[in-house]
């Protein structure tokens, strides 16, 4: 399992955004794609667009990306890289 920290720097999972960023997580061979708010003790899918969006983070929260399977490494490095660039 691969895991990395996201910090929420403007206004969260914005529609444009969240829409990048599970099409992109839909994309990529992985079992599992999470985005976890441990403050909330919430998980969401990160290939479903309405689970990103609930997740309601504000600037601050800080999140979690996971990944399991054949391309977690891969999956973790370009969500994180798109949420850097937008989030």
């Amino acid at each position: 399992m691969r895991k990395e920290s996201l910090t929420v720097r403007r206004q969260g999972f914005h529609v444009i955004l969240a829409k990048q960023f599970t099409e992109l997580a839909a994309s990529i061979a992985s079992e599992e794609i999470r985005v976890v708010w441990p403050a909330r003790n919430i998980i969401s899918d990160a290939k479903s667009i309405l689970g990103v969006m609930a997740l309601d983070v504000s600037a601050g929260d800080v999140l979690e990306l996971t990944a399991e399977g054949p391309e977690e490494d891969r999956a973790v490095e370009v969500l994180a890289a798109l949420w850097s660039e937008h989030g």
